[in-house]
């Protein structure tokens, strides 16, 4: 599938959600299906031309009984559509335009050492100000070979405030 067609059921579902008023329940929903497809491979399973539509459908109508009423005919008419190996790549894109409606981001901060809690909240609140988020889910990888300072990532916005790299420009500099 196209992104440009996840996008398309992306937008549908959380349309009517916002309709509906049951915007955060479908929003629960989504997140505890994608934490359901990682956990049990069911990326991999709708992916796969090995299992038939068949299996594949015994499984949506399992994801039907505990599912709402809106959830319940969006599986059914991503099904009908005979879009089934593309539920992830749903689910996903549908993730990712609720975060960019409501600005919520995950922030991957880099740092030579681990940051203590005060730390990543400082880092918190930076983020929110400099990308303009609402939200923010700070995580925080080490990494030794940058020496000192930080990385931010969120979503492609950079902040390099390395010694890493401040080395190096001092030393692009001198030459």
């Amino acid at each position: 599938m196209t992104k440009v067609n996840s996008q398309k059921y992306s937008k549908a579902l959380l349309e009517v959600a916002q309709e509906k008023e049951q915007l955060e329940n479908v929003l629960t929903e989504v997140n505890e299906m994608i934490q359901l497809f990682e956990e049990n491979n069911l990326n991999t399973f709708f992916a796969s031309e090995v299992y038939s539509y068949t299996v594949k459908s015994e499984v949506v109508d399992m994801l039907l009984q505990s599912s709402s009423e809106l959830i319940s005919n969006f599986l059914e008419t991503v099904r009908a559509n005979g879009r089934l190996s593309d539920l992830t790549e749903i689910f996903d894109e549908i993730k990712n335009t609720a975060d960019d409606m409501f600005k919520i981001a995950d922030v991957e901060v880099v740092s030579s050492v681990q940051l203590s809690e005060h730390q990543i909240d400082k880092f918190a609140e930076m983020t929110k100000a400099k990308f303009d988020l609402n939200e923010v889910k700070i995580i925080n990888t080490v990494d030794e070979k940058i020496l000192g300072g930080f990385i931010v990532n969120s979503r492609g916005k950079i902040i390099d405030a390395s010694l890493k790299t401040q080395l190096a420009k001092i030393a692009a500099e001198i030459l």
